[in-house]
């Protein structure tokens, strides 16, 4: 599959580039829209859960982006990713081409403004001495790595799923607001009783949000559990998501 995806990247390119001018098409601000929407949450949820529901932290708006950027960056390509062989059945019918690079550009669209969020935001609260710069900040990039990877395998099951059984699409959307509330997101995992700390370690989402936080925000290591979690997850996620996904491809043009 790398290898396919590295022989059709100019294919891929010019998804995500369309997918770029599509969602911006008309858009006075453009891709700005992908910074103000985060920012405008952040400022909101900095609101509800610092000065109404009143969690005591230091530099609290930073804690929620750390956590937030991630949890957009995965809930918008998976959403996406329900919809990518479905809404491509004319290109699928007429020519070839590996299948995986439609939910894979929806994956790199996603990631893409991810990482502009990054490059923007991180500077300011760096600035703003909210942002704690050591050694362990290198941990960020394998983490990113093991992110994209998982998204990855996520986007290939679901838009396989998808493909034949319509309802995925809906129980997605349903499962990420579920998921999102659960997530560690708005507050830190110490503030989860005890005897589910460990059970919400092991799962994926939390354990993604918890390290983000422990690199960018705590700048210190994440623990062994948490680590041990996130590579055991993205490893066997997209390995399944592949499996998934070339079982159903050779039907894909009759299903769309």
């Amino acid at each position: 599959m790398f290898q396919e995806c590295i022989h059709y990247r100019s294919l891929i390119k010019n998804l995500v580039l369309k997918d770029l001018k599509l969602k911006y098409r008309g858009s006075v601000l453009g891709v700005i829209w992908s910074l103000l929407r985060p920012l405008l949450l952040i400022g909101v949820y900095t609101f509800a859960f610092k000065f109404v529901v009143r969690i005591k932290m230091e530099n609290y708006a930073f804690f929620l982006l750390v956590g937030l950027l991630p949890w957009n960056f995965f809930s918008g390509a998976a959403m996406a990713s329900t919809e990518s062989i479905i809404e491509n059945g004319n290109l699928i019918k007429k020519v070839y081409f590996p299948r995986e690079t439609l939910p894979i550009a929806t994956v790199l669209f996603n990631f893409a403004q991810f990482l502009l969020a990054l490059v923007v935001f991180i500077p300011i609260f760096f600035f703003l001495g909210a942002f704690p710069l050591n050694w362990v900040i290198l941990l960020f990039f394998p983490l990113l790595a093991l992110h994209l990877l998982f998204a990855t395998g996520v986007s290939l099951f679901l838009s396989a799923l998808t493909s034949s059984f319509r309802d995925v699409a809906h129980l997605t959307e349903v499962g990420l607001v579920l998921f999102f509330w659960v997530t560690p997101i708005f507050y830190p995992i110490t503030m989860v009783p005890t005897q589910f700390q460990g059970l919400m370690k092991l799962s994926p989402l939390a354990s993604f949000a918890v390290s983000y936080q422990e690199i960018l925000f705590w700048g210190r290591i994440p623990e062994m559990l948490v680590l041990g979690s996130i590579i055991s997850w993205s490893l066997a996620v997209f390995f399944l998501g592949y499996l998934v996904f070339k079982w159903y491809d050779p039907a894909f043009a009759e299903l769309v």
